[in-house]
Order: structure tokens, then C-alpha cells, then sequence
């Protein structure tokens, strides 16, 4: 069964064959080493041995992983497997023994299986060569993407295969296949050596075609984060969930549907045939997942630290450009009917940086929804995400009709409980409204009551959502899942930037949140 909270504790497990040939063969004695193009090694394998292909678990595909000459599986944590229908390519395998049982292709197992469980198998061909292979029942979902070019900035056309233990909960398939187009995505990260992926589900002739993954929305583009930089591979999940618990988009009764934030679930990725380590599949944050108004709403993102994104000045704009002072445009995009406008974000900032005080206290609460300002003031600093101060931000705006103020949407909060955006480690500290003008002259000249709807807001969140526990909590769940399947011990073998155990590393999380909720506590009592 999957936890209550807004995520599918689910791994799944992404083959991406990116223009390398498979081995031919599985026999795994006497095996030498290549690199990996990570430091690590994977197995070379001889040839002319049984080779075990196309191996599927009532009728889904189970993923292979050269390093570890293993078959990937998953069955849902907390349950089990028993009667389980095997098949396998006769034309290359004569006899399968799993755990010393035959099995027939099409044949039935009877013994259970469960998450954690590792089976051997044998495969023998008509020479009566064998070859071993181990069985992996991890406790998540499983993807499949078989590409035959490199994996680089433009898209290129792949094949996406999910195998999904939960599927009968979510009213969905145990195995749902499709054609899509896949990139590397991301800023900084793009030089880290594990890539983050932007995935698109598209026909045969590369139509977006919209699907549901995991219980997530029906949609076309999904989101593969690496969460390189963590240590705990968990702070940008983590984070956002909090987040979903208490935030929402300001005009909710309008758009009952709208998320002001993502949801993601845990996976763990294999790439070019060899595990890749654990990935979170997340949606996008867009126009559809903020249900902003078509042709009236507009959305805009902060990449960058600058005068404009900390509203302390402007420039001027272009708008045939994609950027300005920092900012990048998400919706409207360059092209769309009607063209996008840098005219209202431009009149935003200037009227933050540039009006009297007099003008900012009496004009603030219609430019940006408070409630929302002051979520996002209280967030940010019990987390202390600097990060996210003044860019891994949406600002937008639902319809300029009759709801143009603004409100604040999170992004990539990797840098927040304890390690900065670089993975080092970040002391306790309160930021308050540091370099962020928005907050700085709501605060100063207290506008719309900013500073006592704080207090009123924290007063509520510290004993719920945001308590002690409730964070603790949301930390030992994603330890327990990715500890509890092994997928963090897998991790590790692959990416040595991990310095230290998962365990260490929640406790110190939990203790830091600690000490920097007492810290904000204070703060806000303080205001």
C-alpha cells in the first residue's frame, strides 16, 4: 500500500539504450571489467552462452541491468507476488530454472515474491551451455526507454515502457507502453554527470499524445529529476510536498484542479542497459498545473539572480525575446497567438522597486495575493532555501481580467534543510526578506498587515504541516523507501558523490529542521 502523503513511494526503473549494442551473451564467469563513464565498471560478458531475453512477469517486461547481470521486477512494498506467469524468448533459452525450478515459458510460479527479494535464475540453451542471471523484486515501478541516439540537449525519439506494481489502485494498467521524444533538461545541472531528462509522450509521428503516469495528471510532459546534488536525494521531494500541504493557487474556487506545485515519485533509473541511480518522475510546473487562464494568464520564471528577479530595478524589455533582466518566459511562449507581453511582469517590478511607500502600502494587496507572499516567506525561511529567494521561482498571474495580481509558485529545492544549492552543508540561519525587495518593503512598511498575518499563519502551520513531526515524518518515509529497497545502496555503487549514509544523513536533516523551526519561531515572535 502507498503512504497517504501526495507521493507515489513508487521506483521505477528506466532502461535508455542511447546507441549502444547489447551484450550477447549473459554467461557472467570469468567476466572483465570497462568503464562506465563514471568511475565504476561493468561487466563484460563471452559469447556464445544461453542468453535470457525478453523476460517478463505476467506478461510485463522486466528490466536488465548489466552491471549486476539482473532482472529487474517490481511487486508494491508491503505486499507479495504468488502465481506469477513467466515467459522468456525460447528461440535463444532451451530451460529456465528459477531458484532450481523449471519454468516453462508461459509456466506458472507458485512461491511468493516480495520488494527485497533476489532470486537466481538459470538459463540453459540447447548445448546445454548456462548462464546465471539474479532476479531483483524491487518495491516500485519500472520504465523501460530504448533510444537509439545519444541523449543530448535537442529531443530525440525514444521508446517508454512502465511497468507499475500499483496500477490497480490508480484504476490504471499494469504495463503501459508509448512513443516519446526525450532531452536533457536543466541549468547548472546539465554539467553534473548524472543529466536530468525532459520526457514527451508523442505518436508515431511525434504528436504529443497525453497520458497518466502513476496516478499523476493526464499530460505530455514529464520530468526525470536527478537530484545529483543532494546527499539525500530526497530535499526537492520532500520540500514540494510540504509545500502542497498548506499552499494552493489563490483562485482555487475557480479552478478546482489546479496544483500550485508538482507531484513526484521516486524511481530508480537504468541507462544505456546499467543502472543509473534514483530518480524522481515528476510533472511539470506549467500553465496546465496551474490552470492559469489560456490567452489571459501569464507566466514567468526567475533564472537568474538580478535586480529585476530580486525587484530592486529595471531595464528594459524586448518582447520578441525570450528572457529579460533574468526572467524567462513560460507562458505565453514566443509564437503563441496572443504574443506574449514582458509589459505586465516589467509594470510589476517597477511598481515594487520604483513607487512611493505611500503607493506600495495602499496598491500592494491588488498587485500580489498576500496569503500566497506570505506562504512563500514563512516557507523559505524555515527551510532556509537562499536559493529560492529570488529565482527557482514562478510569478504569475491567473487572468488579467479580474485576477492580475500575482503569487509565487516553488522550483528546485535541492538547497534547502541543511545543504545549500552546491551540496554543502548550510548552518541555521534566518534569511527574512534578505535580498527580496517584495518582502523587504511589505515588511518594512508592514503593507496589508504583512508582518501579522506571518505571525497568524506561522501559528497555524507550526503545530501542522510545518510542525517538527510532520517534517520528520515526511524525511523517514523517503528514508525507509529508498533504504528499504536497497535503491540508495544502488545509488552509491553508481555515483560516489554520496559522502555519507542515507541514515546520517535524514538524522542530521531531522535535527537541523529542528533547530531551525525553534530559530524561525523566534524570528516570527520577534516581528
Amino acid at each position: 500500500m502507498k503512504p497517504s502523503y501526495l507521493i507515489y513511494l513508487s521506483v521505477f526503473t528506466v532502461l535508455v539504450f542511447a546507441g549502444c549494442k547489447k551484450n550477447d551473451s549473459n554467461q557472467n564467469s570469468g567476466k572483465t571489467t570497462v568503464n562506465n563513464g563514471n568511475g565504476k565498471s561493468t561487466p563484460t560478458l563471452p559469447q556464445g552462452a544461453a542468453q535470457l531475453l525478453n523476460f517478463k512477469i505476467n506478461g510485463a517486461s522486466c528490466a536488465f541491468d548489466s552491471l549486476s547481470v539482473s532482472y529487474y521486477y517490481p511487486v508494491a512494498v508491503g505486499t507479495s507476488l504468488t502465481g506469477y506467469t513467466v515467459n522468456y524468448d525460447t528461440t535463444a533459452t532451451a530451460a529456465v530454472y528459477i531458484n532450481n525450478v523449471q519454468i516453462k515459458n508461459g509456466g506458472v510460479m507458485n512461491s511468493s515474491i516480495t520488494a527485497n527479494d533476489e532470486l537466481t535464475i538459470r538459463a540453459v540453451n540447447a548445448l546445454n551451455e548456462t548462464s546465471t542471471y539474479h532476479l531483483v523484486i524491487t518495491g516500485m515501478p519500472i520504465v523501460t526507454l530504448t533510444c537509439n541516439s545519444e541523449i543530448a540537449d535537442d529531443d530525440v525519439n525514444a521508446k517508454f515502457d512502465l511497468v507499475n506494481p500499483d496500477y490497480q489502485a490508480e484504476h490504471s494498467q499494469l504495463e503501459i507502453t508509448s512513443n516519446i521524444q526525450i532531452a536533457i533538461r536543466g541549468g547548472v545541472s546539465r554539467d553534473y554527470p548524472k543529466k536530468n531528462y525532459k520526457v514527451h509522450t508523442v505518436d508515431a509521428s511525434n504528436n504529443d499524445i497525453d497520458v497518466s503516469l502513476l496516478g499523476l495528471r493526464h499530460d505530455n510532459s514529464w520530468i526525470l529529476d536527478a537530484m545529483y546534488i543532494d546527499q539525500a536525494r530526497m530535499r526537492n521531494r520532500v520540500c514540494t510536498d510540504l509545500w502542497n500541504t498548506f499552499n494552493n493557487v489563490p483562485y482555487l474556487d475557480k479552478e478546482p484542479t489546479a496544483l500550485n506545485g508538482t507531484r513526484g515519485y521516486m524511481t530508480e533509473v537504468f541507462l544505456n542497459g546499467k543502472y543509473h541511480g534514483i530518480y524522481c518522475l515528476t510533472e511539470k510546473l506549467d500553465r496546465k498545473q496551474l490552470q492559469i487562464k489560456k490567452q489571459y494568464g501569464d507566466m514567468y520564471k526567475a533564472d537568474f539572480w538580478t535586480s529585476e528577479t530580486a525587484f530592486q530595478g529595471i531595464s528594459a524589455y524586448d518582447n520578441t525575446a525570450a528572457t529579460w533582466g533574468g526572467w524567462e518566459l513560460e507562458y505565453p511562449e514566443l509564437g503563441d497567438s496572443p504574443a506574449p507581453d514582458w509589459g505586465y511582469l516589467y509594470n510589476e517590478v517597477n511598481f515594487i522597486a520604483n513607487s512611493t511607500d505611500a503607493d506600495f502600502a495602499t496598491q500592494i494587496a491588488s498587485r500580489v495575493d498576500i496569503n500566497n507572499i506570505v506562504d512563500y516567506f514563512i516557507f523559505i525561511n524555515v527551510l532556509n532555501a537562499p536559493d529560492n529567494e529570488n529565482k527557482n521561482t514562478f510569478f504569475s498571474f491567473y487572468d488579467i481580467r479580474s485576477a492580475g495580481y500575482f503569487f509565487y509558485s516553488p522550483w528546485d529545492l535541492d538547497g534547502t534543510i541543511g545543504r545549500n544549492a552546491g551540496g554543502g552543508m548550510l548552518a541555521n540561519q534566518i534569511i527574512g526578506p534578505a535580498n527580496n525587495n517584495l518582502f523587504a518593503r511589505l515588511m518594512n512598511l508592514n503593507a496589508a498587515n504583512f508582518n501579522g498575518l506571518v505571525k497568524a499563519r506561522w501559528a497555524q502551520l507550526k503545530d501542522n504541516q510545518l510542525s517538527k513531526a510532520a517534517v520528520a515524518s515526511r524525511i523517514e518515509v523517503y528514508r525507509k523507501l529508498l533504504n528499504g529497497t536497497n535503491a540508495f545502496a544502488r545509488e552509491r555503487q553508481v555515483w560516489d558523490n554520496i559522502t555519507q549514509d542515507l541514515n546520517v544523513e535524514a538524522a542530521y536533516m531531522t535535527n537541523w529542521y529542528s533547530t531551525q523551526y525553534d530559530q524561525f519561531d523566534n524570528y516570527v515572535k520577534s516581528l
